[in-house]
């Protein structure tokens, strides 16, 4: 009886979280039925508070998203502007040797010549 009496006292004063293999002790007097309806009622009252949570985190993972975009898509504009810039230049090139060629043919191929054997004479130092 008096061991009863201590398995009663220890089950009052349970632990909020039980340990694996253990059930938890009951913390009142109420029957288990009257804690079920409290359990279903709190569950109850914290779906909208879990719902507004939920909206409100997957709002923010939307503007973060969002503003990620914005940013990759305003450099993605900035590179295919500077690639834009440098095909302009690059044509621009192009027909300002062309047209100077035209101009100057001899010139041209005694440039190239010149710079032919500036390459070579530089490569055969390299060799020895």
């Amino acid at each position: 009886m008096e061991q009863d009496t201590q398995n009663q006292a220890s089950n009052t004063t349970s632990k909020p979280f039980p340990v694996a293999g253990q059930t938890p002790a009951a913390t009142s007097n109420t029957p288990a039925s009257g804690k079920q309806a409290s359990d279903t009622g709190s569950a109850a009252s914290a779906a909208p508070v879990v719902e507004g949570l939920l909206k409100r985190v997957t709002q923010t993972a939307h503007e973060a998203v969002d503003g990620v975009a914005a940013k990759i898509s305003s450099t993605v504009d900035g590179i295919q502007g500077g690639v834009s810039k440098v095909g302009d230049t690059r044509d621009e090139w192009i027909e300002s040797a062309r047209e100077a060629i035209r101009q100057h043919p001899f010139a041209a191929v005694g440039t190239a010549v010149l710079i032919g054997l500036a390459l070579r004479s530089l490569s055969s130092s390299r060799d020895r």
